[in-house]
């Protein structure tokens, strides 16, 4: 029996099954690596039939000539004057040519943007869902993702991603519980059932959360004066008086008779003073209400959860102002 084992206890041999070991593993490695390319770019091959329409130009812009920085700065000039397909087109093409991983990536959020930009959902979220099986941490790709499933009224996969952005250091904790509020909306539940656990979630220093609830339901359950006196500007009686905010609004509109007013009572906001002087004195006025995104600073008509431009939740400021109103 030692005999059978003397070679074993030879170094050299030893050395001699370890080279072949590693030399084993190496091949094996290379030809998995070869394989897994091969059928990453049968993928990719298939990706860009996909989407690609017939181009009488495709073989000139697939010169040799035409780098990929070129191929880029064409689909851009075409992004920005609104030729979403041509623009669409020269990046499947640079996709097509391109090998780096950095280059492939890059394509594949241009391509998103366009497709968002262009209203198709679908092909937005099948293309960075191709561009996130490149690099799960892309925080661009997670926040683009985000917005396309909240448009496709997609909820679960939304908190999903939200999750993901909140692993990366993202602070996402209040929409997080807004897109739980959404999600509600869409079960088979009745309406007292859903206002159960609405109050569940986390309200409280939550002002869109808390929008909602009293948008939807009207919940007063302490909310923020500067949040909702847009929609306060709709009711037909006053309420939560012990905040000077709610008594200055109320106040102004007429809801409130001079003798309840407190003596030390001084107005604060001078829209509202106006608003109540002009009123007194028989003027035909009204109080119009805009929304200024605090993010990217567009203003809008109509008030919004996430901003229509740059898509930032909770950045929508009210804005009021008088105005004349012959129809009174």
């Amino acid at each position: 029996m030692d005999f059978f084992f003397v070679e074993y206890r030879d170094p050299l041999v030893g050395l001699i099954i370890l080279t072949i070991l590693i030399f084993v593993v190496a091949v094996a490695n290379y030809a998995w690596k070869a394989f897994a390319n091969k059928d990453e770019e049968q993928k990719l091959e298939k990706f860009i039939k996909k989407f690609e329409i017939d181009n009488a130009h495709k073989d000139l812009l697939r010169n040799e000539r035409l780098s990929f920085g070129n191929l880029s700065f064409l689909a851009d000039i075409f992004t920005k004057s609104g030729e979403f397909e041509k623009a669409t087109q020269i990046y499947l093409i640079a996709l097509e040519k391109s090998k780096d991983k950095n280059e492939q990536e890059f394509i594949f959020i241009a391509l998103a943007n366009i497709y968002f930009k262009a209203g198709f959902l679908e092909r937005a979220k099948e293309v960075l869902l191709q561009a996130l099986k490149l690099r799960p941490r892309n925080i661009e790709a997670l926040k683009l993702l985000k917005i396309v499933y909240l448009k496709l009224k997609a909820y679960k996969e939304n908190l999903e991603i939200l999750e993901c952005l909140f692993e990366l250091g993202e602070d996402v904790e209040k929409e997080q519980e807004f897109i739980k509020a959404l999600n509600l909306q869409t079960l088979n539940l009745s309406d007292e059932e859903k206002k159960e656990k609405l109050l569940e979630l986390q309200i409280k220093n939550n002002p869109m959360l808390g929008r909602l609830v009293f948008e939807k339901y009207h919940l007063f359950i302490e909310q923020n004066f500067n949040h909702i006196y847009d929609l306060l500007y709709k009711e037909k009686k006053a309420l939560n008086l012990q905040n000077e905010e709610f008594l200055e609004f109320f106040y102004a509109l007429g809801f409130i008779q001079e003798d309840k007013i407190p003596n030390h009572f001084v107005f604060q906001n001078s829209n509202f003073k106006m608003f109540k002087i002009l009123r007194d004195n028989s003027f035909k006025t009204r109080l119009e209400f805009s929304y200024r995104c605090m993010e990217c600073k567009n203003i809008m008509p109509l008030f919004f959860y996430h901003c229509p431009m740059c898509y930032e939740f909770n950045t929508c400021k009210i804005i009021c102002e008088v105005k004349n109103d012959e129809m009174c």
